[in-house]
């Protein structure tokens, strides 16, 4: 009978950082795959549109899985926690700066669509339960 050792903090926090990461890159395959199914069907604008919203999502979530796991190894908690809010932070001003330059500088833009891949970006997040158990 083999005897498990529990993961040391180490082990625990590079695993959920490959996950996080993991679930980032799967997010960016599903966008991209829904982006040139749009593409096919309803044409360029409406394909760009869908994929300009959904990134405009998920680059600020890249920005905070960065900001969170930027540093190696064990951190104290008050650090983790500090962290956590400059992430979030600076996610909720990227996320206004990327929706506001998008609406300014690309024209013309399909704001039904821009919303819809900015929604199934957002919806997406749901799927992290799943995926991130292993």
């Amino acid at each position: 009978m083999e005897v498990k050792k529990p993961l040391s903090a180490s082990a625990i926090v590079s695993a959920k950082k490959k996950a996080i990461f993991r679930f980032l890159l799967l997010q960016i395959l599903l966008v991209l795959l829904i982006s040139l199914g749009i593409f096919y069907v309803s044409g360029g604008l409406y394909g760009y549109s869908f994929i300009l919203g959904a990134f405009s999502s998920l680059l600020p979530s890249v920005y905070m899985a960065w900001r969170v796991f930027a540093y190696k190894g064990v951190r104290p908690a008050k650090e983790v926690v500090r962290s956590f809010y400059r992430g979030e932070a600076g996610k909720l001003v990227l996320t206004a700066i990327v929706l506001s330059l998008v609406f300014i500088l690309v024209k013309p833009i399909s704001a039904e669509y821009f919303f819809a891949g900015f929604g199934v970006a957002i919806l997406s997040h749901w799927l992290s339960p799943i995926l991130l158990r292993q």
